[in-house]
Order: structure tokens, then sequence, then C-alpha cells
């Protein structure tokens, strides 16, 4: 789930341009990263949540697939970039929330595209409700009772994460993901090059290329373990961080901003 701070006048400024853009049918965001070993990162934002394409040139994958509303807006917003979504090899949902998850039945149904997904997020996917959110500031507490009342189509995945495996085998491109419970009990990580696609792991900030606690979190102590243990094991190589809100970050970035909270 995400929220954008309206304390600045560049915050206002931000959220009135992304606005704007929504009222034009536009993606709010279409960014491009390279990654080793000849990987492409495609970042579609809209409504502040990240889908994340991943390609080698011949084959992609996505993770997250945002709000449900926005699905067939995402899907020109594939093919104006150059990618069917007939050959969409997967999607991997970082976790089960409404914002992540939601238009993935639109995709399935649409193209059969296969989805991969955390096992311990499973019950939620199958209700298309979330589950229990965990304010983390005001401006979360504000928006609480939507965010906690959001729903989508539910839906079943057709691949179950509940330890390490590659994702060669199901997309193409030698990706590997992992559950790391957190932010829900079915959270995943996914490794491919020199990037880490983590989620609601963390988010980026609307306006600086700095890293921040997530809006929703029940385990600050945690989830500072969390980061700490992709840096140190799951990710050392990563210089790249893809979260599912703003960003993308820097390892630097997301190390100065955890590091605070020892």
């Amino acid at each position: 789930m995400v929220l954008l701070s309206l304390r600045s006048a560049s915050a206002r400024a931000a959220l009135v341009l992304s606005l704007a853009s929504a009222a034009l049918g536009c993606a709010t965001s279409h960014t491009t990263r390279s990654l080793a070993d000849g990987v492409t990162v495609h970042t579609f934002r809209r409504d502040y949540t990240n889908a994340h394409v991943v390609s080698n040139g011949r084959d992609f994958f996505m993770v997250d697939s945002g709000l449900e509303a926005n699905a067939p807006a995402l899907e020109q917003d594939l093919r104006a970039s150059g990618f069917d979504p007939s050959r969409l090899r997967a999607i991997v949902l970082s976790h089960g929330h409404a914002d992540h998850a939601g238009g993935a039945a639109y995709f399935r149904r649409r193209f059969g595209t296969r989805v991969i997904a955390g096992r311990g997020d499973e019950a939620m996917l199958r209700s298309g409700h979330n589950e229990r959110l965990c304010p983390t500031n005001d401006d979360a507490r504000a928006r609480f009772a939507s965010d906690q009342a959001a729903t989508f189509t539910p839906i079943v995945p057709d691949v179950t994460v509940d330890a390490e495996r590659s994702l060669l085998d199901v997309t193409g491109i030698p990706a590997r993901v992992l559950p790391l419970p957190g932010h829900t009990e079915g959270s995943l990580v996914v490794t491919v090059g020199d990037g880490v696609f983590v989620g609601d792991l963390l988010r980026g900030d609307a306006i600086w290329p700095t890293a921040e606690v997530h809006f929703y979190m029940c385990d600050l102590e945690d989830n500072r373990r969390d980061v700490q243990t992709v840096l140190d094991q799951v990710a050392p190589r990563a210089a790249q961080w893809f979260p599912g809100h703003f960003g993308p970050l820097s390892r630097d970035a997301v190390r100065a901003r955890f590091s605070r909270t020892r």
C-alpha cells in the first residue's frame, strides 16, 4: 500500500502532476534501468505503484501487477513499449496486497499469464481482501480505512513459493525468488543480475532518491533485520534496488537509511 505525504509544496505539486497524467490516461512514469548480464528493467508507475518488466531481449516477466483498475492501462503501457502482453512469461507477486496483486487476474484472464506468489499469501490472494495493515505514520493512519478495505478479483497462483528457487524454467531469465516474510507472510524477493526486487520491504521517496520505511509495517525491528539480511546475504552484489513504490534505489541509499535504525 502507498501514500503521498503532502507536507511540502513539491510533494503537492507532484500529486497534481500525477493526477493530471492519470486523467489523460497516461502512465505516471516509465523508466528503464540496465542490469548485468544483458537484462533491462522497465518500470511502469501508476498511482505510485510500480510494475517492473524484466527483459533479456527475448523473454520477459513482470514483478507485480498494480491495482486492478489500472490493469487495462498497464497492458497499453506494455504495448507502447514494444512488449506483447501475450508473450509475458509470468507475473511474480512480491506480495498479495491489492495494489500489487490486483491486476494479476486481468492478465491471467486475457493472456493466460502464469502467476507466481508466496505460499504465505495464498489465502489472501484467494480471498481478494487485504489482510491486517499496520500504519507507521500519520499519513498511513489517515488512509488506513480505505487501504484496509481494498479488494480485488481473487486469484489462485499457478506457482507458490515456500523456499528459494530459480525462475529460469518459468521465465527464461536466470532470476531467483525467495520468501522473506515481514510486510506479509508471503512476501517475496527476486534477484537478477545486479538488481533486487523487494516489493514493500521498504519504499522510495516521492521526490528524493532516498530509501524509507514503508507506510505499513507491523514489526519495524524485524523489518530492519530483513533489510540487513537482503543487504548482507540475499543480494550482497545488488547495486540497484527496485521497491514497489517509487525508486529505484541505490544500495548505498538503502544502507544509509536503515543503518540509522540500529
